[in-house]
């Protein structure tokens, strides 16, 4: 599991924006491939948000992508599922359903995974 702390400045920043006064950071972690970058998954007291860092053009000059952020009472389900591949290398799929739409955070390691599902069938429920 990730410290906020330790995440790049930039992504801390953008986190930041999202987040009201009230909200707390409950938990973070990575997940994603390694040939596509890194994903930021951070869970708060009333949302997820999942980042990831995009290039223009060039090496040179980045963006931040929010790939996902989601109120909690907007989420229906909350899922995991695992293939070979991911039994392999201890990874798991974590799907959040909304509304009829699905989003997929994909090749979490499994340990960080259940605790984040746990962490959010708890705050789902509130």
């Amino acid at each position: 599991m990730a410290q906020f702390e330790l995440l790049p400045t930039d992504i801390q920043e953008a986190v930041k924006a999202h987040l009201t006064p009230d909200e707390e950071i409950k938990m973070c972690f990575l997940a994603g491939s390694v040939f596509l970058g890194p994903e930021y998954v951070v869970i708060t007291s009333k949302r997820i948000i999942v980042m990831n860092v995009r290039n223009i053009g060039s090496l040179s000059k980045s963006y931040i992508n929010v790939r996902c952020d989601v109120l909690f009472a907007n989420v229906t389900k909350i899922n995991t599922n695992r293939s070979f591949k991911n039994k392999l290398l201890g990874q798991t799929n974590i799907s959040i359903q909304i509304n009829g739409y699905e989003h997929l955070i994909n090749n979490a390691n499994s340990r960080e995974a259940n605790q984040a599902v746990e962490l959010l069938s708890s705050l789902v429920s509130k």
